[in-house]
């Protein structure tokens, strides 16, 4: 076993002739506990891992548990003490960055290129050192968003890094591209290249000293994994067309074996169609070892490892952690922290395995079932619009009845609401997040004819979904935003865009469905990026965002449709505050104004008005106000607050609760719901909207499941709450 968690880079060392581990990436934030130091040297006569400590600090055995000096203010390079090394485990997203590092055998240093630094580590002396380079592909960008996934290595013909490939970039490739960088000058520059590989995730470099060239091969493009082979040669790429590929995969090690002379390829993951909750859409691959001969252009299946217990198994969707020494003795460590050493005769390929396993180049793995968007019209009947209006115009009153969709998005989608599109008849979502759905593509459901569609196949954040927080950037290869945390309220429509509009970005997106397409405005939001608290809501001047400043109080801002761009709005006297999840706005059509709900700390509900005429915010003292409560078990929380035109009345969710403008006050009904009893996710898990072309109101639960309500005041037995 090695460390706590999984280590960052695997290497080999010439200068000390040992296999080291280089970090570790934790999922806990800072240490807790004593556990095996950062750097660790691999000593085959004892077979344990050495604390390789900085010189003259004493921290605990050479072999097994110890305690260096922790980190203050989650300083990324200087411990408390002042030693200058990384802070591995507070920075645990760094395992986006497994493959950002190269050996330089100039100076038996090793590089990283991690959070836009540049890191050099000497195993001989210990130490760690931040160069301050100039220049890099993170901090060429206006946000200088983290850069995960990406890959670099050496080439020594040149003397110079070379990196390609990773995510979270924003550009409008969504990826790096291609940059170098000299160590002899401490200099990052971008290569202008017209012509490169797509981009990708989780595709290793490897340079080939015979031919002088980089080798790349594979990649998860997030909506697929593929298996094309491209080779850089220092001023352009060239793809390659070998009879026979490796099969799709991402996460793969690639190694230089300098006595077989030939680039070998290790394991791998590549897609799944789980849609289990907090199951990751990906699968190992069976551990093949495969070989390249660049010169002719040739992949060679040298074994395929069957799964047995005395076996390592491919990362189920990180990267694989391995290196060759100069005898091409391979050191592998698995996803259970096990050091795994391994010969490989190249001079001996499977050619059965190779035809059997092979692919064609340039093969991709795409998600199948409700990730596919051809899977929604495959095997259903033909849509009826007929029977959908009569089944609608004949609905029960007062109770939600659940439509008979016969295909839906299956994976789980808790935490956010939903859209109507009234000029298009469809209700839009983009859903999920943390431990549910974390895709780029949104959900668009039909009214019409009780059918869903998705616009293309998700993107998927690798290292973030189900995970407990957000990519920490902004979109995808293909300009799609990243799923945030949740999505809470933070989706709106706009009727002149007639757009899905996403906001709590730094930049606002927009999901066409008629185009089927994201986009985004080019100037950044004027307020605060946060999906907890950003509440957008329709009006009939346009879609409004109720959210925080970037530095101060919560403030109201206009989408003008035009520019694609927020105004803020004067406001007179001061707003209450959005809090996640306990708040809502809805649009009072009559009156022209913004009624804001929050939920007290303790019970009931504190209420507000925004008057556009005037720019006034009043204070609503409702009757019932202290006795909105919901049940015993849950708090009633106020996002999914509709205000429904015909009635004049403010829904919340679908609790029962309902504000009536008029009167001033909280009224209660108790509404039949369809099994699953959507009543029962009362006012956070679903989306709730109002259709003014049917006057119904419309639900969506946590699992696509789309619900219908005709609501009738005179019949639905409402009691003021007291």
């Amino acid at each position: 076993m090695i460390g706590p968690d999984r280590p960052v880079a695997v290497v080999w060392s010439p200068p000390i002739k040992r296999f080291m581990s280089l970090g570790w990436i934790s999922g806990a934030y800072n240490r807790r506990a004593p556990y095996t130091y950062d750097e660790l040297a691999f000593d085959p006569e004892r077979g344990q891992w050495e604390n390789w400590y900085p010189e003259g600090k004493d921290w605990g055995p050479k072999f097994g548990l110890c305690k260096p000096p922790g980190w203050k203010d989650r300083e990324l390079f200087k411990d408390v003490e002042g030693n200058i090394r990384p802070n591995w485990p507070d920075y645990y997203w760094l395992l986006g960055a497994a493959n950002n590092c190269a050996y330089l055998p100039e100076t038996g240093t090793f590089l990283f290129y991690i959070h836009g630094h540049t890191f050099r580590y000497d195993p001989l002396r210990r130490t760690w050192k931040d160069l301050a380079a100039a220049g890099g592909p993170q901090n060429s960008t206006p946000l200088k968003s983290q850069l995960f996934w990406g890959s670099i290595c050496y080439d020594e013909a040149r003397q110079q890094l070379v990196l390609f490939g990773g995510g979270n970039a924003d550009t409008e490739r969504g990826d790096p591209g291609t940059w170098l960088y000299t160590p002899a000058t401490n200099t990052w520059r971008e290569c202008p290249l017209d012509h490169q590989p797509p981009p990708r995730a989780n595709s290793q470099l490897v340079y080939d000293p015979v031919h002088q060239k980089v080798i790349l091969f594979g990649g998860d493009q997030l909506d697929q994994t593929i298996a094309d082979t491209w080779v850089f040669d220092g001023r352009q790429w060239t793809q390659e067309k070998p009879a026979v590929s490796p099969s799709p995969r991402a996460g793969h090690a690639l190694m230089w074996l300098p006595k077989a002379r030939k680039v070998l390829l290790l394991g791998g993951y590549t897609v799944s169609s789980t849609v289990e909750y907090t199951s990751y859409p990906y699968k190992r691959l069976p551990l093949e070892a495969w070989v390249y001969d660049e010169g002719a252009d040739a992949w060679q299946l040298i074994k395929r490892f069957e799964p047995a217990k005395d076996s390592p198994a491919s990362p189920r969707f990180r990267v694989l952690k391995a290196a060759v020494d100069g005898d091409d003795q391979i050191a592998l460590v698995d996803e259970e922290r096990k050091l795994w050493l391994c010969r490989i005769d190249v001079a001996s390929p499977d050619a059965e395995g190779r035809a059997k396993f092979g692919v064609k180049p340039g093969t991709v793995d795409r998600r199948t079932g409700p990730y596919d968007p051809e899977w929604y019209r495959q095997d259903i009947p033909l849509s009826n619009p007929a029977q959908v209006k009569a089944d609608l115009d004949s609905l029960p009153a007062n109770k939600w009845v659940l439509r008979p969709t016969p295909k839906r998005p299956a994976p789980n989608m808790d935490w956010g609401s939903a859209v109507f599109s009234p000029e298009l008849d469809l209700i839009l979502r983009f859903s999920g997040g943390h431990s549910a759905y974390s895709g780029t593509a949104p959900q668009v459901y039909d009214v019409k004819t009780d059918r869903y569609s998705i616009p293309v196949a998700p993107e998927l954040p690798i290292d973030w979904c189900f995970s407990n927080d957000q990519v920490p950037g902004e979109w995808s290869f293909q300009g799609n935003p990243w799923m945030t945390g949740h999505t809470y309220k933070a989706t709106g429509y706009d009727s002149r865009l007639k757009c899905l509009v996403f906001g709590p970005h730094n930049y606002t997106y927009f999901f066409d469905p008629v185009a089927g397409k994201w986009n985004r405005n080019t100037q950044l939001n004027p307020y605060r990026p946060s999906f907890y608290t950003t509440t957008l809501v329709s009006t009939r001047t346009g879609l409004i965002a109720w959210a925080f400043a970037r530095n101060g109080s919560a403030g109201l801002w206009r989408l003008n449709a035009d520019e694609r761009i927020w105004q803020a709005l004067p406001v007179k006297g001061e707003l209450l505050d959005p809090v996640v999840d306990n708040s809502g706005v809805a649009y009072d059509v009559r009156r022209d104004r913004l009624l804001f709900f929050v939920r007290n700390d303790k019970s009931g509900c504190r209420m507000a008005a925004y008057d556009f005429a005037s720019s006034a915010v009043n204070t609503v003292m409702a009757d019932g106000n202290d006795k909105v409560t919901g049940s015993d078990r849950d708090k009633l929380n106020f996002r999914e607050a509709v205000y429904l035109a015909k009635d004049d009345l403010v829904m919340i969710g679908a609790t029962g609760y309902l504000y009536d403008c008029e009167k001033n006050a909280w009224l209660r009904s108790i509404f039949g719901s369809d099994d699953p009893p959507i009543t029962k996710e009362g006012s956070y898990n679903i989306g709730v909207m109002y259709d003014p072309n049917r006057n119904l109101t419309w639900g969506v639960n946590t699992n696509s499941q789309v619900f219908v309500l005709k609501f009738d005041a005179k019949s639905a037995h409402l009691e003021a709450v007291k």
